[in-house]
């Protein structure tokens, strides 16, 4: 089979770990701090918990979304310096995880800031007690501000990914 084409079914492979872990981790912790505060509530049942869930949900897999073109050009890079496919899938790994652990924290300081952002503009509103409530309006907004954040923090995470690809060094020419 082609070099390329096995690339290229690892990457998809990957791609669909990092998706399916993202959201995993995303849902736990979102259900987990909501538990904590209303522990014999069902959020399940609670359309605007849903709501506000999914748009933390997609605004951390937009951002890791951006890490595959990285991840790819890492992949290419360390592919023509590693011919041994023991050290290139560790070399590899490392790349992967910390691209990913990345997105991971930047997402979750993305969504804490959006939460902590609508918060103080609104001081007579506890957001988690109108979401409880079935407040579907005060999900959406802050759902909508932590997508609007993502979107606007995804160019420059792509940037600081961009450091981290082991380039080869170029000549000086003056």
């Amino acid at each position: 089979m082609d070099k390329q084409l096995i690339i290229s079914f690892l990457e998809l492979s990957i791609a669909i770990v990092i998706g399916l872990i993202a959201l995993y981790l995303t849902h736990f912790v979102i259900v987990k701090i909501y538990k904590s505060k209303y522990p014999t509530d069902n959020p399940y049942k609670n359309t605007a918990f849903l709501i506000f869930m999914s748009g933390m949900m997609f605004s951390i897999a937009y951002l890791l979304s951006g890490i595959i073109h990285p991840l790819s050009s890492t992949l290419d890079i360390l592919t023509k310096s590693y011919p041994d496919t023991t050290d290139l899938i560790l070399s590899y790994s490392k790349y992967l995880g910390l691209f990913v652990l990345i997105g991971l924290v930047l997402g979750g300081v993305i969504n804490f800031l959006a939460y902590f952002l609508f918060s103080s503009l609104t001081t007579q509103v506890n957001e988690l007690d109108e979401i409880k409530q079935g407040n579907i309006g005060i999900a959406v907004f802050i759902s909508v501000m932590a997508i609007m954040m993502a979107v606007f923090c995804k160019e420059p995470f792509l940037v600081v990914l961009e450091s981290f690809i082991p380039y080869p060094e170029m000549p000086r020419l003056f």
